[in-house]
C-alpha cells in the first residue's frame, strides 16, 4: 500500500529537501520547491500520486463537515495527497469533499491534480519538440536556463506547453524551454522550466476518442452548468462547468461549433504594446493564464470549453465567457469532437461544417 504522510512528517520531509539542496546539484535546482517524494514502487515516471494543491490558505476538518474540529491548515500552493472522495452537504452546487493525510477539506478549495516522480531529461526532442505538462505541484518558469535567472510565471500542475528546445546549466540540471502565445504575433517569446518537472505528454493520451462515429454534438445547460456529448441520442459523457459570469462577461447562448482546438493556451489581457485601447481592461478584471490546457473554442470572440487549474468550484457561473471543466473533463472532450488533429499541430481550425455542434441554452 502507497504510504501517507502525516502534517508533521510532510514538513520534516520540506525541511529535508531544503538542507539537501546544498549538497546535491539536483536538490539545488529544487530549493525553493520540494518534489513530491513517493515510494519505491511509484518510482516509475508515468506512475502518479493524486495531489491536491491549495487554491489559498484552506483549512481541514476532523470531518467532511465545517462545524466539526479544525485539524491543519495549508497556504497557497502547499499540497496535501487526496485519498477519496467523498459527498458531504456543503453549498447548493458542490457537495464534494476530499479526504487527504492532512483531513477532510471542501474540494472548491483545492485543486486535485495527477503528480508524477522527477522526470527523465530528454537531450534529443527532434525537429519539432514534443508536448510537455507540468508533473509537479508547481515549478518557475525563468528568462534564462538556470536557478539564479528571474522567474516569468508559476507554472502549475496539469498545465501544458509546447517544448522546443533544451539546455543544461552549470550544475548538470536539464532545462526546457517552451513557447508562449501571448502577447500574440510576438516571435521568439519563451520561458525556461526545470525538465525534471515536465512530463513529456504520450501521443496515446491525445489519441481522438471515437473518431468515426458520427451525429457527434454537446448540449450545454447554463441553468444547469452542465455539459453532456451525445453521439447520436446516447450521452457518452458528462460534467459540470462554471459558465460565464453574466452581462458582457456571459457565455452567449445558441448555437455554435468547434472552430480551433489548441492542447495549450496564454488566455490573458494584460496589456502589451499595440493592444487596441477599446481593449485595455480595468485593473480589476486584468487576468494572466499560462499554459491552459485542451481548449476546444467555439465562437470567434475566443470563448472556450477549456481545462480550469485556478479554481475547483463548477455548477456555478464564474467565468469571464468560457465554459471552464476540469482539466481531465476538457482533454477527453478536446479528444473527442471534431475535428481530429496530430501530435505535432498547435492549432487544429475547423468551421461549422466540420467542427461538433454545441448547442448552449
Amino acid at each position: 500500500m502507497p504510504r501517507t504522510f502525516t502534517r508533521r512528517q510532510m514538513l520534516k520531509l520540506i525541511a529535508g529537501a531544503a538542507a539537501a539542496a546544498m549538497l546535491s546539484p539536483v536538490w539545488h535546482a529544487r530549493a525553493q520547491y520540494p518534489t513530491v517524494r513517493m515510494d519505491p514502487d511509484e518510482a516509475d515516471p508515468n506512475t502518479y500520486v493524486l495531489m491536491g494543491r491549495a487554491i489559498y490558505t484552506v483549512v481541514f476538518y476532523e470531518k467532511p463537515d465545517t462545524t466539526s474540529e479544525r485539524i491543519n491548515t495549508l497556504a497557497r500552493d502547499q499540497s496535501c495527497r487526496i485519498l477519496e472522495e467523498v459527498h458531504a452537504p456543503f453549498s447548493a452546487h458542490n457537495d464534494l469533499w476530499y479526504k487527504t493525510d492532512l483531513g477532510y477539506v471542501h474540494s472548491a478549495w483545492v485543486l486535485p491534480m495527477r503528480i508524477y516522480p522527477p522526470q527523465p531529461f530528454i537531450a534529443d526532442i527532434g525537429e519539432w519538440g514534443f508536448w510537455g505538462e507540468i508533473s509537479q505541484v508547481y515549478t518557475e518558469a525563468r528568462t534564462e536556463p538556470h536557478v539564479q535567472a528571474a522567474r516569468k510565471y508559476r507554472f502549475y500542475g496539469s498545465t501544458m506547453f509546447h517544448v522546443i528546445d533544451v539546455a543544461t546549466d552549470a550544475e548538470g540540471a536539464g532545462w526546457y524551454k517552451v513557447a508562449d502565445d501571448y502577447p500574440p504575433k510576438v516571435v521568439g517569446n519563451h520561458q525556461w522550466v526545470l525538465a525534471r518537472d515536465v512530463r513529456r505528454f504520450p501521443r496515446a493520451e491525445m489519441a481522438p476518442i471515437h473518431p468515426f462515429v458520427g451525429n457527434k454534438h454537446i448540449e450545454v445547460s447554463l441553468d444547469e452548468q452542465s455539459l453532456t456529448c451525445y453521439e447520436g441520442e446516447n450521452a457518452v459523457f458528462h460534467t459540470l462547468v462554471a459558465s460565464g459570469l453574466g452581462g458582457a462577461l456571459g457565455t452567449p447562448p445558441g448555437n455554435h461549433a468547434v472552430l480551433l482546438k489548441q492542447a495549450s493556451r496564454h488566455m490573458s489581457n494584460v496589456p502589451y504594446e499595440g493592444m487596441k485601447e477599446e481593449d485595455i481592461p480595468a485593473p480589476e478584471n486584468v487576468f494572466d493564464l499560462p499554459g491552459i490546457p485542451w481548449n476546444t473554442f467555439f465562437n470567434l470572440e475566443g470563448m472556450a470549453i477549456h481545462g480550469t487549474y485556478w479554481h475547483n468550484d463548477f455548477g456555478i457561473r464564474r467565468s469571464h465567457g468560457c465554459l471552464n471543466v476540469p482539466c481531465e473533463a476538457a482533454r477527453w472532450i478536446y479528444r473527442w469532437v471534431h475535428p481530429i488533429g496530430g501530435y505535432e499541430d498547435e492549432f487544429i481550425r475547423s468551421d461549422r461544417r466540420v467542427g461538433t455542434p454545441i448547442n448552449i441554452v
